[in-house]
């Protein structure tokens, strides 16, 4: 059994916002897979980015946000998931002055499947 210690104390700084690999706990290139807990600070935005060889799950769960994946922009809010394809360009933007927004992303490459199970 593995158990990973998800303490604020483990986020570090990435993507503009604090993160923690939950796993692989070794670095992200160890595993075709990945877990990651991200917390955004009120007023807080993770830096655009893509993904052009994974597709990617952020499970919101507290605070509420704005997603944007490409050119569609929609209000977000735990508890739900959002599914982003691989090579989409996406940016999550928390909507609170006074709450974090804190979630879970899960990462796997497209081989392992469509997104649209």
């Amino acid at each position: 059994m593995l158990i990973r210690d998800m303490s604020d104390s483990r986020l570090t700084d990435a993507y503009g916002i604090r993160y923690q690999q939950v796993y692989p706990h070794g670095g992200e290139d160890l595993a075709d897979w990945g877990l990651g807990r991200a917390v955004i600070p009120p007023g807080g935005e993770t830096e655009p980015h893509d993904h052009h060889e994974e597709h990617e799950a952020f499970v919101l769960l507290s605070g509420s946000g704005v997603m944007v994946i490409d050119d569609e922009t929609r209000p977000v809010s735990a508890p739900s998931a959002v599914l982003i394809p691989n090579g989409s360009r996406h940016q999550l933007r928390n909507a609170s002055d006074t709450e974090p927004l804190v979630f879970l992303s899960l990462y796997w490459p497209p081989a392992m499947g469509p997104l649209d199970l």
